[in-house]
């Protein structure tokens, strides 16, 4: 099998290649948001804030979105879902570039497009196992992935270089303009994507099904557990810290955070094509999956007290690449373990990690506020490591995940 095997398939072809523009528009909103709220408040408590408000929708609605993607067409909740991003994106854009953006509207539009994304997540993932062969699985979700890396690393660049010669309302034109492409992707896919259908039982007993699932498989419900610990304390270090610790400590311009974005992007490229080449073969999945998030908690503590982008680098590529690699490991194993009419219930629990992601960011904002962006990054990514090493001693089972 090759790396790029599942691109064969012209149904997940057409996926992939939407990903690529979803993911390169909010990748480069992952740039525009904290310098737009840097600009308009110069709070670094806000500008955690308004990373919570783009993940809390995942806590109130991500469970249900599951359900429904059980439930309805897929394909119809995607481009559903999408069009609402496109319509968020258009609409901060006019307010930047009319000039009547104030920080309330920045939080609406904010938390619209992150409710948009609670749909549309279990619905992308829970199609995949649709559109490739079973024996695929690993390489799809990896290449899925890399999708998501590939613009990881193109979405910040290319916002940072929009930033030299336009605003950031230009740039939230240019993310409206991707969404187009996004819609048209997702609308060729013409395979069976699950037909609405009538159910008898209700979206609470279907609800109830997904967590009985959990409970039973316990290994699910152990790497849920390691996700929360990557979630809450690791992942705000991009929405938060980077921006944060690139302007107020190392002294860099709005383009040159743009491109510390992007190494977290190429890392998780190469993350994601390594584990799209020699994912199948990988049989200790429990024990590799705590040694990546352990190595993604040591980068994270490189890069909070590095003082050189000789150190920032290297640290940032690292965070990219194992956060990345947990994540499709974690997925295949996650779907291969439930029955499909299950796939995008027991998904959406793991949106409740990214739910608490709001946790985490507040947390991290009022650390920075408080005790500076390089002491409060130190102590987030302190306790992740300490969460995972726990979870590795007391749990001999999570290491023994195949």
């Amino acid at each position: 099998m090759t790396t790029f095997h599942s691109l064969r398939y012209p149904e997940f072809r057409y996926l992939w290649q939407g990903q690529i523009g979803a993911s390169a528009s909010q990748w480069m909103e992952q740039l525009a948001r904290p310098l737009l709220i840097l600009e308009l408040t110069d709070s670094a408590f806000l500008v955690g804030l308004i990373a919570a408000t783009r993940m809390l929708p995942q806590l109130i609605i991500g469970i249900w979105a599951g359900v429904l993607a059980d439930r309805m067409d897929k394909k119809r909740i995607l481009v559903t879902s999408q069009f609402v991003t496109f319509a968020t994106h258009v609409t901060t854009a006019a307010l930047i570039l009319t000039s009547v953006i104030e920080p309330w509207m920045v939080f609406v539009t904010t938390f619209t497009a992150g409710a948009s994304q609670a749909f549309n997540q279990p619905a992308r993932t829970s199609l995949v196992p649709r559109l490739v062969p079973r024996e695929y699985l690993t390489n799809a979700m990896a290449l899925n992935s890399a999708a998501f890396s590939v613009m990881r690393t193109g979405g910040p660049a290319i916002g940072g270089l929009v930033l030299i010669f336009f605003d950031l309302g230009d740039l939230y034109l240019l993310q409206s303009l991707v969404y187009v492409w996004v819609i048209w992707s997702t609308s060729k896919i013409s395979v069976a994507t699950g037909e609405a259908r009538r159910h008898d039982s209700s979206m609470v007993s279907d609800l109830m099904e997904g967590f009985r699932a959990v409970q039973k498989e316990r290994s699910i419900f152990y790497l849920l557990a390691l996700s929360l610990a990557l979630f809450v304390f690791g992942m705000p270090f991009q929405s938060v810290f980077i921006p944060l610790i690139g302007i107020e400590e190392l002294d860099l311009s709005r383009s040159a955070v743009g491109l510390l974005i992007s190494l977290v992007g190429f890392g998780a490229l190469l993350g994601s094509l390594v584990v799209a080449t020699v994912g199948g073969n990988v049989r200790r999945r429990g024990l590799y999956m705590l040694a990546m998030v352990g190595a993604f908690c040591v980068a994270l503590l490189v890069f909070a007290r590095a003082d050189t982008l000789l150190l920032v680098a290297p640290a940032l590529l690292l965070t990219g690449a194992m956060q990345t690699s947990f994540m499709a490991l974690n997925n295949t194993y996650v779907i291969n373990r439930t029955p499909p009419e299950l796939h995008g219930r027991v998904l959406s629990l793991f949106s409740l990690d990214r739910g608490l992601v709001p946790l985490g960011a507040t947390l991290g904002g009022f650390l920075a506020e408080s005790l500076g962006p390089q002491t409060g990054l130190t102590i987030m990514a302190s306790i992740c490591l300490g969460s995972t090493v726990f979870l590795a001693v007391a749990i001999p089972s999570l290491r023994k995940i195949s």
